[in-house]
């Protein structure tokens, strides 16, 4: 009889936590903001957007596993095939290219970006929290095929490097 009484309590006891998991994971939906994005530059060769994360904004797949889709139509099947797309995350008021890893005492962070035609995707693998920061700014870079063949000896990591072939000023 006790353990009946043990197994009826444990099975009580999943089944709160999984409802409880359920109905956080349906409130983090709901309550999740738009991802801002702002195209800021763009010719026939370059495509510049803004975009901030915001902690909920993230989906999550499972403890270390999340994503953010970013709907963006200018990312075609051409571009990702011959032109070239390049992530940066603003860290301590620069911006560094993705894919980026932060690193605490062993424990790892990584972005890590990737695409479809209409998307671009920044999947974050890690097995610590990821609310590192309440919130996370971001530029993505589209050049089109010409302008990938124009510019092969550029430094695409330095988003800085990338914005003076843009002849653009630096908005940091």
């Amino acid at each position: 009889m006790t353990k009946l009484k043990l197994l009826i309590a444990a099975l009580f006891i999943t089944e709160i936590t999984f409802n409880a998991c359920d109905q956080a994971d349906n409130e983090i939906k709901e309550n999740s903001l738009p991802v801002t994005i702002k195209k800021e530059y763009a010719n026939k060769y370059f495509q510049e957007y803004s975009f901030t994360i915001s902690s909920n904004n993230w989906k999550i797949v499972n403890s270390k596993v999340c994503f953010v889709d970013l709907p963006i139509d200018s990312i075609t099947e051409t571009t990702i095939k011959e032109g070239l797309l390049m992530l940066y995350l603003k860290e301590r008021n620069e911006y560094t290219a993705l894919p980026f890893n932060y690193y605490q005492v062993r424990k790892i962070l990584s972005f890590q970006p990737s695409f479809e035609p209409g998307h671009a995707y920044i999947n974050v693998y890690g097995n610590f929290i990821i609310n590192v920061s309440p919130k996370y700014e971001f530029k993505l870079v589209i050049v089109s095929p010409e302008g990938f063949r124009k510019s092969k000896n550029v430094d695409w990591r330095d988003l800085e490097k990338v914005r003076a072939l843009m002849k653009i000023k630096s908005t940091i």
